[in-house]
C-alpha cells in the first residue's frame, strides 16, 4: 500500500497500490461480467476504505486516492451493467485483518486515537459483522441497491 507523506511515496509505491485496488478490481468485473450475463445478473463487492475521506489525510493521501478510485469504477459499472441485472457495491470495512493488526502494532497512538471515533467503540470481526452483511446486500432483498459505498465501520465514516 502506498503509504506515507506524498513526498515520500515513490512512483513504483503509488503505482504497486492502483495495480493491487483498482486496477486488480476493474480486470475482475471485466472477467466476471460475460459469466454474470450468461447467468442473468449478480452482484460485484468491491473493497474500499474510508481512508480517502479521512478527518486528517496527512500520510495517507496516495492510499486514499487507490481506494477513491475503487468507489469511481463501481459506481460507473453500476451504471453500465445495471440494465443487465448487475449490480456493483464497494463496501469500506474496518475489520480484525492482517493489515489492520499490522497497522495498530506499527501506530499504537494513531490507532488508539482512531477507535475513538468509531460509535460502536469496536472493529468489526470479519465473519459475524463483515461477512454476514456482504451476504445481505447480496440478497434479493437489496436488489435495488447499486452503485453505493457501504461502510460496514461501526458508524466512523461519512460517505456522503
Amino acid at each position: 500500500m502506498p503509504n506515507g507523506k506524498l513526498l515520500d511515496v515513490s512512483d513504483e509505491a503509488f503505482l504497486a497500490g492502483f495495480e493491487s485496488g483498482p486496477l486488480a478490481s476493474f480486470r475482475l468485473m471485466k472477467l466476471a461480467h460475460p459469466h454474470m450475463i450468461a447467468r442473468g445478473g449478480g452482484v460485484i463487492v468491491n473493497l474500499a476504505s474510508s481512508a480517502g475521506i479521512r478527518w486528517d489525510m496527512t500520510g495517507y493521501g496516495a492510499y486514499g486516492a487507490v481506494k477513491q478510485a475503487t468507489r469511481v469504477l463501481t459506481r460507473a459499472a453500476a451504471a453500465e451493467w445495471g440494465r443487465q441485472g448487475i449490480r456493483v457495491l464497494t463496501i469500506a470495512p474496518h475489520a480484525e485483518s492482517p493489515g489492520l493488526k499490522w497497522w495498530i502494532a506499527n501506530n499504537p497512538e494513531e490507532a488508539e486515537a482512531f477507535f475513538r471515533t468509531i460509535p460502536l467503540g469496536r472493529i468489526g470481526k470479519l465473519e459475524e459483522d463483515i461477512g454476514r452483511a456482504v451476504a445481505a446486500l447480496c440478497s434479493p432483498e437489496m436488489a435495488y441497491l447499486t452503485g453505493a459505498t457501504i461502510p460496514l465501520d461501526g458508524g466512523q465514516a461519512n460517505f456522503d
